[in-house]
Formats: structure tokens, sequence, C-alpha cells
């Protein structure tokens, strides 16, 4: 089922890039042949946040074994993932399940698919921004940055978000753990260079 105001042409765009991770004999672009999952379910069980995704760290790899992309792509659970790799870890034939979910995140991002979580996937943008412009990532510059983004800072406004952040990052400055000043990184070409080069295989 393709989602409103998404074209077949825009679908198949984004659908592409999701063929990467399946073909090549099997193999993902991480090497590792996602066919050896056997549906285990231990991915899921040592995961977090599994709670709060719609489709599952196992059931991620068996959509893709069945080939149903869509439903990845407009998932809730490539936003949601924390990245920590758990699912990968507790894996008994060490399928990249957090390298695959990261890249489909990618994808989407790439796409003109609505992200699912909204906020999520606008921090997830926000978050590269910041990445290529120091190098590295000052706490409370990406929060600056991320508010004034459309939409956001009225969002955490009227569910008291933005009071808990405010409270939080009181309290890191206190203890000395929030820098109010960046710091630009010395590799920042190098940065910038595998980033473009990773957008550029992408494309």
């Amino acid at each position: 089922m393709v989602p409103d105001g998404v074209s077949d042409a825009e679908l198949a765009a984004a659908a592409a890039g999701l063929e990467r991770i399946i073909y090549l004999g099997g193999l993902g672009e991480t090497g590792e042949n996602l066919s050896a999952c056997y549906q285990c379910e231990r991915c899921t069980n040592a995961c977090p946040v599994s709670f709060y995704m719609d489709v599952k760290p196992h059931q991620v790899i068996r959509f893709i074994q069945l080939g149903w992309r869509e439903e990845l792509l407009r998932s809730a659970t490539i936003w949601v993932c924390l990245s920590c790799e758990m699912c990968t870890t507790y894996c008994p034939n060490e399928v990249a399940v957090a390298e695959t979910i990261l890249h489909l995140r990618s994808l989407a991002a790439q796409s003109t698919i609505a992200p699912r979580e909204k906020q999520l996937a606008v921090f997830h943008q926000t978050f590269l921004d910041e990445l290529q412009r120091f190098g590295r990532v000052n706490e409370a510059w990406l929060m600056a940055a991320l508010n004034r983004k459309p939409g956001i800072l009225k969002e955490k406004m009227r569910s008291g978000q933005l009071k808990t952040e405010i409270e939080l990052g009181l309290t890191l400055w206190r203890k000395g753990k929030l820098k109010l000043l960046p710091k630009r990184c010395e590799a920042i070409k190098e940065i910038r260079a595998l980033y473009r080069k990773r957008q550029g295989d992408r494309s």
C-alpha cells in the first residue's frame, strides 16, 4: 500500500536503496548475511526501546527477507532505535540488525516519505548538520538548533518537554558536564569528506 501524497516514483527511489541491503548474494552492505536470521527474537528481547517500536528488531530483518520495503520506510522503529547495538551484540549469528535499521533510517531521511516520528527525524538531520559544522556535537548547540526547527519548540512547550530539558541542562551545567561553547574538531575536513562520500554512495 502506497502512503498518501507519495508517488510511485518517489517510493520506488526509496525502495531502490533498500535493495542494496537485500541482494549481492544475500549480503547486506555491512557484509552480514541477513538470511542467517532464524527469528530467535534475542535482538528484540535485548532492545531497551522495543516496547515503543511498531516493528520489532527481529521483524525488521524478516520484513527485509519478505521484501516488505514500504512498511519499514514508513515505520516508527527506524526513528525510535537508539543505535546502542544491543540487538547486534546478542545475535547468535552476528546479523547486523542495528546497522540495518540505521541504513533504513538514512534511506527514509533522504526520501520524500513523511516520517512516522517527525521530531526524531528532525533530530536525526539536525545531529548530522551539527556534526558537519564542528566535527563533533555540542549538546547545548544541538538542542538550540533543534528548537529552531519549525514546530519543534511549540510542541515541546505544549507537552512540557521544554521545561524538563531546561532543568536537565542546568543540572548538567552545574556539574560541569555541559559546555556552552562548541569546539571544532581538528579532523573536521576529513569528517566532512567522509560524510560527502557516504552521501554520494547512496545517491
